[in-house]
């Protein structure tokens, strides 16, 4: 036999027994893989279930406390009880029966209770849009509950957890996502009243969620009666999951629920079909291409493209002056090398330009706002020295004027006076933009501050329109802001009022759950629905007019945002009113 025939039947054998031996070895090892990952996964993801679940109880906590201390209406919470109130710890059977499941009622208490039907009905909860088949089996509920005590009462916040599509529908989508396998989502979440599933995301063969079936019986008794997890393929309605089952625990430490985790095996099954289909079919080329010399012939068509991927991640750590030699490559990776290094080229060229159309930009920017602030700042001072000296010339100090000359000097005086607020109003955007607009906030009456000052600097105005000042106004109206601030918007709001408003302007303050509403009303024409959406925009100005530029409004938006409020308007035939709401804050006393 020729030494080229002994050498390649040797080799052939070799790789016989050893591809033999590798596809073996690779079965088991894709096979225990496959299976310890479905199962770490599943596991993660029941903690990651659970601890949303706490998360829930925390927020709860929260939500509790707030209520307790009286601070609930002006804190927004990302958790909406289904049952929220306020219980006296005694002669209530909902505290009795709290203190009967383990909770002392006093301070911060949180737990999962099974809570009977007719204790939350006595309480006034509305079980009636509940599917029946979300009740527990018992005729109980399964609840979230967070309890906050104080001064004798104990704040009850609470989600009901059965029929609860929304929380299982949550906690799968920060699982899985949307993600479907078939016609089945891929992985499922359930809660369990006791053996009983109340909230789940697991379909049927009907197509309907599966609310109101049973865990089996091998799963029952080894989570609810050993209380252990349970992490092992089971049968969920259907079909197969790799599966997490853990007891929910009440205060006292009794179970009273289950929850679970799941993905379907099938496409497990199918990853591991696929890994073993895979493995053999690159295996067996594999070890033939090894005998005809495939490394040194993947070694010479790598090397160029690694040479595309160092290039790569050069240009994406911002090293954009590189570019990939074409030199003894295939002519593909030729061409592929040169629109490469056009397109490396072509991206700093881009960079370089963005960067300088930046600087412009920003550069104009400022120009921009040093000229505003400059041009208002040199006017303000010029009209008011011009008012100033018209009115000298109207209240005679330089000589008796005549009736025609005097209402030639008024009719120049409120026309001064409206080209001094539209100056004043382009000083305060340019203040704003700059970012010199200081929000400096204090307690203050705000009638005797703000608003009694700015009607009396515009009197003379409300005389001259012929119309009536309207209070509807408490007597105490302390708030929490900036005087200058609210000086603005009132000034802005009341000539906005004597502009386009009739007979009438009203001043008001209201107090409510969620804050202080002030408001500007007049019996001016009536704006349409569709055009109110503009009124507080920049530059907006819904009647052509030379008597303001659009801004008293956007300026009044900006500063009830300041203030950590909001704007808007409402109107029709009877009143045109807009209303500014400043939020409550709490008095500290020294």
């Amino acid at each position: 036999m020729k030494l080229s025939n002994r050498i390649f039947y040797s080799f052939f054998g070799i790789i016989l027994l050893g591809g033999f031996a590798s596809a073996l070895v690779g079965a088991v090892l894709i096979s225990r893989a496959v299976r310890s990952e479905a199962f770490l996964r599943v596991q993660n993801e029941l903690k990651t279930a659970h601890l949303h679940i706490d998360s829930k109880l925390e927020e709860l906590s929260f939500h509790a406390q707030a209520r307790i201390h009286g601070d609930g209406g002006k804190i927004l919470f990302s958790v909406n009880p289904d049952y929220a109130a306020v219980i006296p710890d005694r002669e209530n059977v909902l505290a009795r029966f709290l203190r009967d499941e383990g909770l002392a009622l006093r301070g911060l208490e949180t737990g999962i209770f099974s809570i009977p039907v007719s204790v939350m009905e006595e309480t006034g909860f509305d079980f009636s849009e509940l599917d029946g088949n979300a009740l527990c089996s018992d005729e109980r509920t399964l609840w979230l509950v967070s309890t906050a005590s104080g001064g004798g009462q104990t704040a009850f916040s609470g989600i009901l957890l059965n029929g609860d599509a929304e929380l299982v529908g949550r906690i799968q989508e920060l699982l899985y996502g949307r993600e479907y396998y078939g016609t089945k989502p891929f992985g499922t979440v359930t809660v369990f009243c006791g053996d009983r599933r109340v909230a789940t995301t697991v379909v049927g063969p009907s197509g309907d969620i599966a609310v109101g079936t049973r865990v089996s019986d091998i799963v029952r008794e080894k989570v609810l009666v050993e209380r252990e997890i349970w992490l092992d393929r089971a049968y969920v309605v259907d079909d197969w999951y790799l599966s997490a089952y853990e007891p929910l625990f009440n205060p006292k430490g009794e179970p009273v629920g289950i929850l679970y985790v799941g993905v379907l095996e099938r496409k497990y099954l199918d990853i591991k079909r696929r890994a073993m289909f895979l493995l053999s079919g690159i295996t067996i080329p594999t070890l033939l291409l090894l005998v005809l010399g495939v490394y040194f012939i993947s070694r010479s068509m790598v090397k160029p493209i690694s040479d595309l991927a160092r290039a790569s991640s050069s240009i994406a750590s911002g090293n954009l002056d590189i570019t990939v030699s074409t030199s003894g490559a295939a002519n593909e990776i030729k061409t592929l090398s040169g629109a490469f290094n056009r397109m490396a080229e072509a991206i700093g060229e881009r960079e370089r330009e963005l960067k300088e159309t930046n600087e412009e930009l920003s550069q104009r920017s400022q120009d921009y706002q040093e000229l505003l602030s400059f041009v208002t700042h040199e006017l303000n001072n010029s009209i008011g020295s011009l008012l100033l000296n018209v009115s000298i010339l109207e209240d005679g100090t330089v000589g008796r004027l005549e009736a025609e000359q005097r209402e030639i000097v008024e009719l120049i005086i409120r026309d001064v006076q409206r080209f001094r607020e539209m100056v004043r109003n382009y000083l305060n955007i340019s203040r704003l933009e700059k970012g010199t607009l200081r929000f400096n906030p204090v307690w203050i009456n705000l009638r005797e501050r703000v608003v009694q000052p700015v009607v009396d600097r515009l009197r003379g105005r409300i005389a001259h329109r012929e119309m009536d000042l309207l209070w509807d106004w408490k007597k105490e109206s302390v708030v929490y802001g900036d005087p200058e601030l609210l000086d603005i918007c009132y000034s802005n709001l009341i000539v906005n009022a004597l502009k386009y408003g009739k007979k009438w302007v009203k001043l008001t303050f209201k107090e409510g759950e969620n804050g202080f509403v002030l408001g500007v009303e007049n019996g001016g024409p009536p704006i349409s629905g569709e055009e109110i959406h503009l009124l507080f925009q920049k530059f907006s100005r819904l009647v052509k007019s030379d008597d303001g530029a659009g801004l008293g409004l956007y300026l009044v938006r900006q500063i009830a945002e300041r203030h950590g409020g909001e704007v808007w308007c409402e109107s029709n035939e009877e009143r045109t009113g807009f209303y500014m709401r400043l939020p409550k804050v709490e008095v500290r006393r020294e």
